[in-house]
């Protein structure tokens, strides 16, 4: 048995994990709708189906209904649907389907029966477009509209407002207090007449009526689904903290949000949490809840025009279908509610768009929200550890819906006659393949079938006679309305009459209760006793374990703060080291800068004395080679005087030559000699000098040359 549990929990859970895997990576595939519908009323035998291949299953109050989920009443049977601030009512025998329900369009099929609409809002994408065989009904502004569907006709009811008809060759506009009825008989025909009062419309009148007494504020939208029944269940109140918070008033002891309801697959969001309580829909799709001193509290967070429906805003204690254990045969599967601030994180395929837009009316951080759906197991939830939070699974919440079966032929004996009391006579047909059906014809236009051009005539006498009793059919009208009025009087005479006879017998039966009491009383004084000293026990019981609770949470407390304080503690030393470590990291780097800026200061210095060395050495350089060159034009000057000198000398000496030319050849000869040595040395002596005065360096270039 255990084993069976364990794989079909497995089962049901894996399928929505692999979608959520596959889906989460990035946003390849579409996002899910940002919202859904609600069935918020559930009288007599109503029908769920969400697949068509799948069987009927019982409707209940609460249930979310999306596109492709189809919704039928039995003769007996009425339904309110809810999406928004807009409301579509099935009345009985009724079967509709949800062709689409998305961002962009609200759009329902009507296969048989009646439905009623009521739009508040002047947006198109909120406007429920009804769909026939026809054509299709869409309200051109807010108001009260009615759409009625059989085989052979469609009947579009304005109460109030403007609504527009579509067929495939005409476009009928229906006016406030104007009933269109469409044939489609061949070219589409349209006869005009008054709107019904029947119960469905009062009943509907009613329902509106109701709406328009709540009283509205603007803690949230009039766009969230559900959020209509607060109202009626609950207080609101303002926190610093958390803005408008509302209480729940009727709660049983132990309750806590999550607990008391089951979970439903449903397509694309997989696991979705419907809630037993008849508010139970806004609070557990939107939002966040909080226990504020020891009592549970919804907050819806920030004000959205259009909040993004959500299946469930809980986090788990492990991963469904992954982190499944067993304590004595039981699974062991945990989920808690999400607290305010805290994202959520989907289990189904999306986008970071769609994560941060179903998360923005308690998180806005982008950073927060990436962090967190990247790295789930490292974040710290308030309710994780709690108790009065933590709800575990147990074997209902495998309860299968069980299937019903729909009478077709009921139903439809049931809407014919209604119709032929609203005045539509029903009358057997022969369809090509021989079968016999039963079809309502119009109340004005019974016309038998033939060729189209045999009918016209006949057709444009029909409305001249209808044009021309016009008045006396007014009349009719006028009395049939003062006969029904004075039906409606007699009818609530009778209700009061039997209300009355109720209330007395009531009364009587009280009488009897309170005598049949006493005497128990008088016959069970000990029970009594014993019950009350029970009760006493039971009640200091759940006062000490009250204690208990309360101690343990203030030692739970204790133990936080302790912790707290340590880790305050372990964080300031760690500033301090990290601080002090930074401290003798800047001394360490000025500790370098000052010794670079040192060092280059030395080298400026170094380059300086270098370059003032240099400067001196070419000043030096400059001043020797002045020197040198002084010497060299001295000696030049010496020697060409010398050179005069000499020139002079021969000059004087060929002026004695010519004088004494009688002087021996010889003699002259010697003397020549002897002087000739003599200017050899004077030539060597000079040079030597000059080389000697010559730098060292001009003497090698000298030399080299």
């Amino acid at each position: 048995m255990v084993r069976n549990l364990k794989n079909v929990l497995r089962l049901l859970f894996v399928v929505p994990l692999v979608l959520a895997l596959t889906g989460a990576s990035g946003a390849v595939l579409a996002d899910p709708p940002s919202r859904a519908g609600r069935l918020s009323v559930v009288e007599g035998e109503v029908a769920l189906r969400r697949d068509s291949r799948r069987d009927w299953v019982s409707a209940a109050v609460n249930l979310p209904v999306t596109t492709g989920d189809e919704i039928a009443t039995e003769s007996d049977g009425r339904a309110e649907l809810r999406i928004g601030s807009s409301v579509l009512r099935l009345d009985q025998a009724t079967s509709v389907e949800v062709l689409r329900l998305d961002d962009e369009r609200i759009r329902v099929r009507l296969k048989e029966g009646s439905v009623a609409m009521r739009i508040r809002s002047a947006d198109r994408e909120d406007a429920i477009e009804v769909e026939t065989r026809d054509g299709v009904a869409v309200p051109a502004e807010p108001g009260q509209y009615r759409v009625d569907y059989v085989d052979s006709g469609t009947l579009v009811s304005n109460h109030h407002g403007h609504i527009d008809f579509r067929t495939d060759d005409r476009h009928v506009s229906v006016t406030e207090g104007r009933r269109a009825q469409i044939w489609s008989d061949g070219p589409t025909d349209v006869q005009w007449d008054d709107p019904d009062e029947d119960a469905f419309m009062a009943w509907s009148f009613a329902r509106d009526r109701r709406d328009d007494r709540i009283a509205r504020n603007n803690y949230v939208s009039p766009e969230m689904t559900g959020a209509e029944d607060l109202y009626d269940y609950g207080d609101w109140r303002e926190y610093d903290d958390y803005g408008p918070v509302w209480f729940p008033r009727d709660v049983p002891y132990g309750w806590a949000p999550y607990r008391y309801g089951r979970w439903v697959s449903i397509a694309p969001w997989g696991w979705t949490w419907v809630d037993d309580a008849p508010w139970g829909f806004a609070p557990f799709h939107y939002g966040r809840w909080v226990r504020i001193r020891s009592v549970w509290a919804w907050v819806p967070g920030r004000y959205i025009a259009r909040p993004v429906y959500a299946p469930a805003l809980v986090a788990w204690i492990g991963t469904p279908g992954a982190s499944i254990t067993y304590t004595s045969g039981l699974p062991n599967v945990s989920w808690f509610p999400l607290a305010p601030r805290e994202v959520y994180v989907p289990h189904y395929r999306y986008s970071p768009t769609y994560v941060r837009q179903v998360n923005i009316t308690h998180v806005t951080n982008v950073v927060e929200i990436d962090r967190v759906v990247k790295t789930p197991q490292q974040v710290r939830y308030a309710f994780r550890d709690r108790s009065e939070a933590v709800t575990r699974v147990s074997e209902r919440i495998l309860r299968q819906p069980k299937p019903v079966a729909l009478d077709v032929e009921r139903r439809r004996e049931h809407r014919f006659r209604e119709w032929e009391q609203r005045g539509f006579p029903v009358r057997e047909v022969v369809r090509p393949d021989g079968t016999r059906v039963r079809t309502v014809q119009p109340a004005q236009l019974m016309l038998q079938r033939g060729d189209r051009n045999e009918r016209q005539p006949a057709v444009r006498d029909q409305r001249e006679d209808e044009r021309q009793r016009v008045d006396s059919r007014q009349e009719r009208i006028e009395a049939l309305r003062q006969q029904q009025a004075r039906e409606r009087d007699e009818r609530t005479a009778r209700e009061q009459d039997q209300q009355r006879q109720r209330q007395l017998q009531r009364e009587q039966q009280d009488q009897r209760r309170e005598q049949l009491r006493q005497e128990r009383r008088d016959e069970a004084a000990p029970r009594q006793e014993r019950i009350e000293a029970l009760r006493q026990q039971n009640a200091r019981e759940r006062e000490d374990q009250v204690r208990r609770e309360a101690a343990q949470q203030e030692e739970q407390q204790r133990q936080r703060s302790v912790l707290r304080e340590q880790q305050e503690q372990r964080r300031d030393e760690a500033r301090r080291a990290q601080r002090e470590e930074v401290e003798q990291r800047q001394q360490e780097r000025q500790q370098r800068l000052e010794a670079q800026r040192q060092q280059e200061a030395g080298e400026r210095e170094t380059r300086r004395q270098q370059i003032e060395q240099q400067r001196e050495e070419r000043s030096r350089q400059q001043a020797t080679q002045a020197q040198e060159q002084e010497r060299r034009r001295d000696a030049v000057r010496q020697q060409t005087e010398q050179r005069q000198r000499d020139v002079q000398q021969r000059q004087a000496e060929q002026q004695q030559r010519q004088a004494e030319p009688q002087q021996r050849p010889v003699e002259r000869l010697r003397e020549r000699v002897q002087r000739e040595p003599q200017q050899d040395n004077r030539r060597s002596g000079e040079e030597e000098q000059q080389r000697r005065r010559r730098p060292a360096g001009q003497e090698e270039g000298r030399q080299q040359y």
